[in-house]
């Protein structure tokens, strides 16, 4: 919060000329997210300054991931899975927040350019066949995102403070992925990008979460082993203990 109330203090205290030199400023409230036994989410603040007319739309990105989606279809009354779809390079967390709604925006081209919107994240195949079923294969990773919380609904609106300072607040879920995020935030006049200005944010696993994620991700045999030798235990331990009763 000391660092959202200074840049403030500097952008209103800056001389015109110098404002001049950057037309988009802006910082968050924390740059790392630190997820423990006890985490249930938490939201990061934006605060900024533009010097030039325009529209802001800030856009959060988590780590990529490739992910294949299946359909599955009835045959003789078993379900089984059918055709696929491969999409790669997929942020697996995406939250947006926009000054006013992307449609009313008129920059559907430069959107799909910047991955800008959830319509605009995943790629449709060179295929025929295969481009041809792209928009179910579309809605149902839409569909099972939101499902997580990983999207978001509809997106968190900028505010502004007069005609130069915005406000708005990134919701981050309980089940956010570990990795490096980062914040986007633009500034679009007449279907151009006037400034941006890309911060990163880290997410990261602590305490006894943080050496049980590194232990199966960095030894996944010995992880599994030791899950099994653990619920053996468990079970022995529990079933002398109902003997004993």
């Amino acid at each position: 919060m000391i660092r959202l109330a200074l840049l403030f203090i500097v952008s209103l205290l800056l001389p015109l000329p110098a404002l001049a030199a950057a037309p988009l400023l802006a910082d968050l409230s924390n740059y790392r997210i630190d997820i423990d036994a006890g985490f249930n989410g938490t939201r990061i603040f934006l605060f900024g300054a533009r010097n030039d007319i325009g529209d802001i739309v800030v856009v959060v990105r988590g780590p990529s991931k490739d992910y294949i989606v299946r359909k599955k279809e009835e045959i003789a009354g078993i379900w089984i899975n059918r055709e696929r779809m491969k999409f790669f390079n997929v942020p697996d967390f995406y939250a947006i927040a926009t000054s006013k709604p992307l449609a009313d925006m008129d920059s559907s081209l430069l959107f799909k350019q910047l991955g800008i919107g959830q319509d605009n994240l995943l790629t449709s195949p060179a295929d025929p066949k295969s481009r041809a079923n792209f928009d179910q294969f579309n809605d149902a990773f839409l569909r099972y995102q939101l499902e997580r919380k990983l999207y978001m609904k509809q997106p968190e609106m900028v505010n502004f403070m007069g005609e130069t300072l915005f406000k708005t607040v990134i919701e981050f879920p309980d089940n956010i992925p570990p990795g490096n995020y980062t914040a986007e935030i633009y500034l679009l006049s007449n279907n151009e990008v006037v400034g941006m200005q890309s911060t990163p944010i880290t997410v990261v696993k602590s305490g006894v979460d943080a050496f049980l994620y590194m232990y199966a991700h960095q030894h996944p045999a010995l992880y599994g082993i030791s899950a099994i030798v653990i619920a053996l235990f468990v079970g022995w331990f529990g079933g002398r203990a109902f003997q004993k009763a």
